[in-house]
């Protein structure tokens, strides 16, 4: 019988199970839990994970909700979830890990003899590469930032990332950056997935906390890309025109304060129009936070009052 770490593939049953990857300090095994809901019928493997960065909690939950309301007598293939890979960061409710301060989504593909993070992020790809056929990755702004809804998948001459782009348009959203060039993804898992011959997408929406709409975006975006893959009963959504954005621009912090934004993700921004200021304890504007394009589509800002530290990220615009 076919295991994904503890956890067997049972036809038309949910099973549950964990991949072991290190040790914690007082040498406690770090467990990775794995849900799998395999379908009655034959069909593709799907890889959904989240808490990639352990901040992220909308990816999590939805994830749990999804395995618990799939019907398998509905599904067709296997529907493999891991709702928090990074453990220790998920643990500490902060982006980055505290075992080695590494951010786990710019480190793949990581090393089997490195630190922690290095050899979770080694474990976690050579798992997928086993035994997925698409991969799905949830993220949102975390704990500071606030993202619309949009997906991202990797553009390249390659059959994975035609696939991954057909698969982005049948998922829900009208926003797709379409990453183009190396330094833009070094180290994401998504991008060596994908390099690995395996189509990714990566969800993004919402961040701070979880609301019911996010849920339902996350959701609905997972049951499409089974609907369009022919997992489960029903038409994946195909919008007319998508807006796909291939340039990134992230935008730091030069003052350390509060954020004040001064508009609202998903706006059209020209270049020189305000994002948001920061202030210091005195209310007085430390830094104005300018757009650098024109036509640029702001996928993320800080939350309102959010304090900053110097160099910290605090927006992002994508340009076609």
């Amino acid at each position: 019988m076919k295991t994904i770490g503890t956890a067997e593939v049972i036809r038309g049953e949910k099973t549950k199970g964990y991949l072991q990857v290190g040790t914690d300090t007082d040498g406690s095994p770090f467990q990775v839990p794995v849900l799998i809901a395999a379908g009655e019928n034959d069909g593709p493997t799907v890889w959904v994970q989240g808490g990639i960065h352990g901040d992220e909690y909308g990816g999590t939950a939805s994830i749990i909700r999804f395995f618990q309301e799939l019907d398998t007598s509905q599904l067709r293939g296997n529907f493999v979830a891991l709702p928090v890979v990074n453990l220790p960061s998920f643990k500490a409710r902060y982006r980055t890990s505290p075992v080695d301060g590494a951010n786990l989504n710019r480190i793949f593909p990581g090393d089997p003899k490195g630190t922690y993070s290095q050899r979770l992020a080694h474990a976690l790809l050579e798992s997928v590469k086993e035994n997925a056929d698409y991969v799905l990755d949830l993220h949102s702004g975390g704990i500071g930032l606030h993202v619309d809804y949009f997906m991202i998948c990797r553009y390249a001459e390659t059959e994975a990332s035609k696939k991954s782009m057909w698969l982005a348009e049948r998922m829900g959203a009208e926003v797709i950056w379409r990453v183009e060039g190396e330094s833009a993804t070094s180290g994401v898992g998504t991008d060596h997935i994908t390099k690995s011959g395996i189509p990714a997408v990566t969800i993004e929406v919402g961040g701070g906390n979880v609301s019911e709409n996010h849920e339902r975006l996350y959701k609905e975006s997972i049951e499409n890309a089974f609907k369009a893959l022919d997992m489960l009963p029903g038409e994946a959504p195909v919008q007319k025109e998508y807006a796909v954005y291939k340039e990134g621009d992230f935008i730091f912090a030069g003052q350390g304060g509060l954020f004040v934004p001064a508009c609202k993700v998903g706006s059209i921004l020209n270049k020189g129009d305000l994002i948001g200021s920061i202030i210091n304890l005195y209310g007085e504007v430390t830094e104005e936070l300018r757009c650098s394009s024109d036509n640029a589509y702001l996928a993320a800002t800080g939350h309102r009052y959010w304090p900053l530290h110097p160099g910290q990220l605090v927006a992002e615009t994508y340009t076609a």
